[in-house]
């Protein structure tokens, strides 16, 4: 798992599927029930009956057929972008859900309990457990349907739950945390005064912390629970308890017995046993050893403060957490943490870090190695080196000059030693390398801005922007819960976006509005709305986003520059390669190389194979000095982008329209690559990612003066508009198009846009508007002369006007439409016209005897077409047919 996940699978908690951080619609609680038994399944064929069990109790008629709606919903839910197929699939004989690794959080729980329980040493013990019990999110299996079976199942996963937090407070416990532990074991009691374990560790707990009294009040208590209400006396474990702390010993036996995972050791890395230090008595020092120079060796405690408003990222502080706790002898775990400017890289680390601390008792070193620090260059490997050495004890004057020296003594210092390493801000690899430790126990952390791909021995943690709950919750934290008194949440959501869910941004914007008391969070809203001075909001102190992005800036070379400020002119939020290169001038294999270098530098984000995204922020930085630097180059970039992406359309539409009638586009620049498909179900899954962004691509083309794009584009697509029943959407970029058909004088095209609004309409019922637009185009195509398109209009328009009950002015406008046809010698056009005019006919208030009506309407067509072969029965006998 690397850093922030695509896909979660949520199962300890209220069930449900998250994509990029957002909650994806899986339906009401039967269809969740059917989500909650392929999960549990993960990865294998469910076989339908089977499913149909677990889902239902008393299994209904109707079961198998709301099993098939409820599996096609799922597909379409659990289809993740940029993946060939829905993670919900079909066999022969079932259906399973794909997870993959890190992505279902019982899966995850259930690692991390193992290992815990495996572990050796008890401070890596309670770190396992620990992170397993940050998978729960509530009940298990909560928000769902539950029948008798999958209800077990819940029941079990509870008590696993149950068992793995006994096992979390037993190890703490035997770390010598016990007044730590006194208000959970507090609290657990009292919500199952019944549970002996719990009581157990609580009399311990308290008899440590010198209450001994009151430790054995809990047993007195507890036994009388368990006469009273079960009839019987403790168990064993619980009355030997007893009987050690009044006979004044401190409990060892038990703990040997209860919290020995995986036979453990002490935190330390002695044998398990040993008595564990009360709580009121720090534990004792290591032994010294010997030392280089006049410096005894010291514990260094270099670490930051953590920040009290730390806030979200459990997985990835479970992943860092356990990355230090690896379970073979390979060596020192490595573990960088890589993200863009101002995602918390360093905020993740040291609040990691202090979580680590007590596992590294010879000291945690921390070096800020400077690598995007403005106005300094990054600090040397050997300055770093000498840094570490001499906080591990050796006099300067004994530190070797040579940088190699320095590395040899740095890992002999640490060979015998546990000791937790925080490289901040690391530059390169080649900075890296020399300040890692060699053989041992201790631990290094790195953090970057670029991805240290050159250490293979280093496990990533990569950093995305905080899911929008989390954005919230942290400005809420800095801000002040009192400050936000009374404030709407879709507001604090809304600004929590403009800040780009970036946690430097949020931060910044949540220290202003608390210093502020006359500010509202409308006055917030709006003053970062505004795109030109959204960046100078966000500064305080001399610190701000724009001054961490222009750092980042200044490591990449002048080719990677160029081609980023280039992307900031693509007016969608995420684009594909094709479309990339299209802006930056290049070919697409070049293209690729450049914006995999941008996206290991974290200044670009693979949202998916071949599609990227710049974050808003950081495109609002770019996009202000790319045009007001480069207009000439801004002009010719936005021509190529929409020339990929006209001529993609139009690819699109020779395949849902291979023989239409069309107006030639003008070839492409030579350097654009349009996207070609293998079909129309592949051509329109790449519409249905990029159709959000429609109208600010024709916008845009309006604004640079491409109104040939801007026009061309919507009529290319009115096929996936008319196949995917995007008419909110269509209609929108029709009004933008209609205008810059209209200033380039392109009858034709203001003939079929107008038709397309009015069409759109009527799909969506609005049939005044769909009359309105139905009459222009009407008057339109009458003045150029388009007889097809006047045709159509006045046939469509009566049909508007039949829903509307305007039946005089439908019969009129079908008869325009037959003359029109009958001009153009459209014998099918008749027929369906005159289909039309009998059910205007028909459904209006002068409407004919069926009989009649039926007969006169065929008489009309073979008149009209001079047909022969319309059958008409009357009085039960067939007429007309082949006369």
């Amino acid at each position: 798992m690397h850093g922030s996940r695509t896909v979660e699978f949520r199962l300890l908690g209220p069930v449900g599927v998250r994509l990029h951080g957002q909650n994806r619609p899986v339906g009401g609680p039967r269809q969740r029930a059917v989500l909650v038994a392929l999960l549990l399944h993960a990865n294998k064929e469910l076989p339908t009956a089977r499913l149909l069990e677990l889902v239902w109790h008393d299994l209904p008629t109707s079961a198998p057929s709301n099993l098939r709606t409820y599996l096609t919903r799922l597909r379409r839910a659990l289809r993740v972008p940029g993946e060939p197929e829905s993670r919900l699939r079909t066999g022969r004989g079932g259906h399973l859900v794909h997870v993959r690794p890190g992505e279902l959080d019982l899966a995850t729980f259930t690692d991390l309990a193992a290992k815990g329980e495996r572990a050796t040493n008890r401070a890596v013990a309670c770190r396992y457990f620990e992170s397993a019990l940050a998978t729960w999110h509530g009940r298990a299996l909560d928000t769902v349907a539950l029948g008798p079976q999958l209800e077990a199942e819940a029941a079990q996963l509870e008590a696993r739950r149950e068992q793995v937090r006994e096992q979390y407070l037993m190890t703490r416990l035997a770390l010598g945390r016990h007044a730590e532990v006194l208000p959970e074991l507090r609290a657990l009691l009292l919500k199952n005064p019944l549970w002996e374990r719990v009581a157990a560790m609580l009399m311990l707990a308290l008899h440590r912390c010198g209450q001994r009294t009151e430790a054995l009040t809990v047993f007195r208590q507890t036994r009388v629970r368990l006469v009273e209400e079960l009839g019987i006396e403790p168990g064993t474990e619980l009355r030997s308890l007893h009987q050690q702390l009044l006979a004044g010993g401190e409990g060892d036996s038990f703990l040997l017995a209860a919290a020995t995972p995986g036979r453990a050791v002490t935190s330390a890395g002695g044998t398990g046993g040993e008595p564990a230090q009360p709580c009121d008595e720090p534990p004792a020092p290591p032994a010294p050893r010997a030392v280089l120079g006049e410096r005894h060796s010291p514990h260094p405690a270099e670490l930051p403060a953590d920040l009290p408003s730390f806030t979200g990222r459990a997985a990835e502080l479970a992943e860092l957490l356990g990355d230090c706790f690896p379970e073979d002898d390979r060596g020192p775990a490595i573990t960088t943490v890589d993200g863009m400017a101002g995602v918390g890289k360093t905020t993740l680390a040291v609040h990691a870090a202090h979580r680590l601390a007590p596992a590294f008792p010879d000291g945690q070193l921390f070096v800020d190695l400077r690598g995007h620090t403005p106005g300094t260059g990054p600090l040397s490997p050997d300055d770093a080196l000498g840094q570490m050495v001499h906080a591990l004890g050796v006099a300067e004057r004994n530190i070797p000059g040579d940088i190699t020296a320095r590395a040899n003594l740095f890992r002999s210092l640490l060979a015998d030693r546990a000791v937790l390493v925080l490289l901040d801000d690391a530059h390169s690899e080649e900075q890296v390398r020399p300040l890692l430790p060699g053989a041992g126990v201790s631990r290094t952390v790195i953090t970057s801005r670029t991805r240290l791909t050159g250490l293979p021995q280093a496990h990533p943690v990569s950093l995305d922007i905080l899911p929008l709950h989390d954005a919230v919750t942290l400005f809420t934290r800095v801000a002040g819960a009192a400050r936000l008194s009374g404030q709407r949440p879709a507001l604090l959501a809304e600004v929590a976006k403009l800040c780009g869910q970036l946690p430097l941004a949020l931060r910044i914007a949540a220290t202003r509005f608390r210093d502020r008391p006359s500010w509202t969070l409308e006055h917030l809203r709006e003053r970062l709305r505004d795109h030109r001075r959204t960046l100078r909001e966000l500064c305080a102190g001399g610190h701000g986003v724009a001054g961490a992005f222009t750092v980042s800036m200044t490591r990449i070379g002048p080719e990677a520059r160029r081609v980023l400020a280039l992307l900031s002119l693509n007016p969608a939020t995420s684009m594909h390669l094709n479309a990339a290169a299209a802006l930056a001038g290049l070919g697409v294999a070049e293209a690729d190389r450049v914006l995999e270098r941008l996206v290991d530098a974290h200044l670009l984000r693979q949202s998916a194979p071949y599609r990227y995204e710049l974050h808003n922020l950081l495109a609002a930085f770019l996009a202000d000095r790319v045009r007001s630097q480069h207009r000439a180059d801004v002009h010719a970039a936005m021509r190529r982008l929409l020339d990929c992406y006209l001529h993609t359309a139009d690819a699109t539409d020779l395949l849902i329209h291979p023989a239409p009638r069309r107006t030639p586009l003008t070839p492409p620049d030579p350097v654009v690559v349009p996207l070609t498909f293998g079909g129309v179900e592949q051509a329109l899954s790449w519409w249905d990612d990029t159709h959000p962004h429609l109208r600010r691509l024709v916008e845009a083309a309006e604004e640079h003066g491409f109104d040939e794009h801007a026009w061309q584009l919507p009529l290319r697509l009115t096929g996936y508009f008319d196949l995917r029943g995007h008419w909110h959407d269509a209609i929108a970029v029709y009004e933008t198009a209609l205008a810059a058909a209209r200033r380039s004088g392109e009858s034709a095209a203001e003939s079929e846009l107008l038709l397309g609004m009015a069409f759109g309409h009527a799909q969506l019922h609005r049939y005044e508007e769909a009359a309105d637009h139905y009459a222009e185009a009407l008057a339109v195509c009458r003045e150029s002369g388009n007889l097809y398109a006047e045709g159509f209009a006045a046939m469509a328009l009566a049909e508007v006007c039949r829903r509307l009950r305007r039946h005089d002015e439908a019969e009129g406008y079908r008869k325009v439409a037959i003359d029109v046809y009958r001009g153009r010698g459209g014998d099918e056009a008749i027929a369906a016209t005159l289909d039309h005019l009998r059910n205007t006919v028909w459904s209006g208030p002068r409407a004919p005897r069926p009989r009649a009506r039926t007969a006169r309407t065929a008489r009309q067509t073979a008149a009209l077409t001079g047909s022969c072969l319309v059958p008409i029965t009357v009085r039960g006998r067939s007429a007309g047919s082949g006369s």
